[in-house]
């Protein structure tokens, strides 16, 4: 599979002249947008307008009118999977494969009209473009306290099989993207089958808080998708971090990252971003099954199972009968992440060095006789992702 960034990634639609006409469900919310830019970035050229240049059709949702007269002028008809299909697979993508439909014969949607608040060449308006928005927000942070917490950032480590621990600025997410979250409907509709017997295995807090979402290795754009389909379809919150109310980890690519490591230590789905874009299409949660990355991480199935199956929490025993462990201050990532992964993974996990019998991370000070020091790659090997044996310690000195 070819990467985003590719170097032919900014031609492959070089041919392709598009009209996005992407729209929520309900027809209210302009999901057009992270559309644009993702044909954008590919070459192709976005029309404003549905003329007689235009050559693809990308319709969700859309307007009658531009549905019939794509069907009278022969345009191609696509969904919103075309454009990621071609994105990820780094390749002009056949049409037929991601055929757009149509659901204005559901007599449900016929009475639904388009009912934008803005027109979508309006720039958007912000705080900083527009001064009684900006001076009403100004008065909203002083009186309210916000009911939930903002998502801040997606972890900017990534654990690499050959290269150890990267750190990549690059992946952290945009200021831009920081939002209030949404609180779950209090009707729990929408929510695939797995998904409601999955979380009734959960432990007993998930029952009083939300289920949560996290997006890993993801783009701006394809940020933006996920919250604007989970602010549609409801069901979620999106939060930074997996914790105990995470049910599902939606991965953009292959990269190991410590929310990937943690979701499968506590038995997450973990989902390709594709999972999202059929949810899109579909207008609802569907069936996880098909989408989970169990070839690129083959314990998060097994472990997803253990959690499920067991009566409360499920603790994994990657760890169980190892020594005490100490983990050193300044470790990549953080010496906090680690202590959790350990303790997730049925680690015992002391507070100085001389309980221990394992030194997690460089640790040069004096420790007892017959202990060792291991890398923190040691904690974050392979194995935890292909749920085979234990590897081998790894030890940085004896």
């Amino acid at each position: 599979m070819t990467t985003d960034n590719g170097p032919n990634s900014a031609t492959i639609l070089k041919d392709v002249v598009a009209y996005v006409d992407v729209w929520s469900s309900s027809k209210t919310e302009n999901y057009s947008r992270p559309f644009i830019h993702q044909l954008q970035a590919m070459g192709a050229e976005v029309s404003k307008t549905f003329n007689k240049h235009v050559t693809h059709v990308v319709f969700k949702n859309g307007h009658q009118a531009t549905w019939n007269k794509a069907k009278k002028t022969g345009v191609r008809l696509v969904s919103v999977l075309w454009v990621a299909r071609c994105k990820d697979d780094g390749e002009h993508v056949d049409e037929e494969l991601c055929q757009a439909i149509n659901d204005e014969g559901n007599p449900a949607f016929k009475k639904k009209a388009h009912r934008c608040m803005q027109p979508r060449d309006t720039p958007e308006r912000t705080p900083e473009n527009d001064r009684r928005m900006k001076k009403k927000l100004d008065t909203m942070i002083r009186d309210l306290v916000p009911k939930s917490p903002f998502i801040t950032d997606v972890s900017p480590y990534i654990i690499d099989e050959e290269n150890g621990i990267v750190y990549s600025p690059s992946l952290k997410r945009s200021d831009a993207m920081a939002q209030r979250l949404q609180e779950m409907r209090e009707k729990r509709e929408n929510l695939s089958p797995t998904g409601r017997f999955y979380v009734c295995g959960r432990l007993s807090a998930v029952y009083s808080t939300l289920r949560t979402l996290v997006m890993t290795s993801m783009s701006t754009e394809k940020q933006n998708t996920v919250t604007q389909v989970v602010s549609a379809l409801g069901g979620f919150s999106v939060v930074d971090e997996v914790c105990e109310s995470t049910t599902h980890v939606v991965s953009g690519g292959n990269r190991r990252t410590l929310n990937i490591l943690r979701g499968i230590a506590r038995g997450c789905w973990i989902l390709s971003f594709e999972w999202i874009l059929w949810c899109l299409e579909q207008g609802q949660w569907i069936p996880e099954e098909p989408y989970e990355l169990s070839d690129q991480f083959p314990a998060a199935p097994i472990c997803r199972l253990q959690q499920h199956l067991s009566a409360g929490e499920h603790q994994q025993d990657l760890f169980l009968g190892h020594p005490a462990m100490f983990v050193s201050r300044d470790t990549q990532p953080p010496a906090h992440s680690l202590v959790e992964l350990i303790q997730l993974c049925g680690g015992t996990v002391c507070k100085t060095v001389r309980q221990a019998g394992l030194c997690i991370g460089e640790y040069h000070g004096k420790r007892p006789e017959g202990s060792r020091i291991v890398s923190e790659q040691w904690v974050l090997g392979k194995n935890m992702y292909t749920g085979s044996q234990w590897q081998a310690w790894s030890p940085i000195n004896k």
